[in-house]
């Protein structure tokens, strides 16, 4: 169970930090250090915001399903019966807290030792 509710967060993360990746200016060779850190911290915190946010509808499904024994489906429609659409972000907050810290600061430690790695300056 910890497998199916990690892995769906670091893939949603990992694309959206590839995404980022593409999106935002590299900087200069002759930029400072800060700006590469920056960059690093806004594609670390769009992924772990977008793994926590993304995902969290499918956190709510899995531990109605484990405390009712319901189908998906029959969750899904209890859930939209009873809260509309408002269940979708049921807990979101608490998923900002344990989801996207740890996993925007993954990325970000990832290109600080990718980068320290490579012999380049963070």
């Amino acid at each position: 169970a910890g497998i199916l509710k990690t892995v769906p967060k670091y893939c949603v993360a990992i694309f959206v930090k590839d995404f980022m990746e593409e999106l935002l200016e590299k900087p200069a060779p002759d930029a400072p250090r800060s700006e590469t850190r920056l960059r690093s911290a806004k594609k670390a915190v769009a992924a772990g915001v977008a793994g926590a946010t993304i995902t969290n509808p499918f956190d709510i499904i899995r531990n109605e399903m484990f405390k009712t024994d319901e189908s998906l489906t029959a969750v899904c429609r209890r859930l939209c019966r009873e809260q509309g659409v408002k269940w979708l972000w049921r807990g979101v907050d608490k998923n900002l807290i344990s989801v996207a810290i740890p996993v925007a600061m993954t990325i970000y430690l990832t290109d600080f030792f990718t980068l320290l790695k490579h012999g380049q300056a963070f």
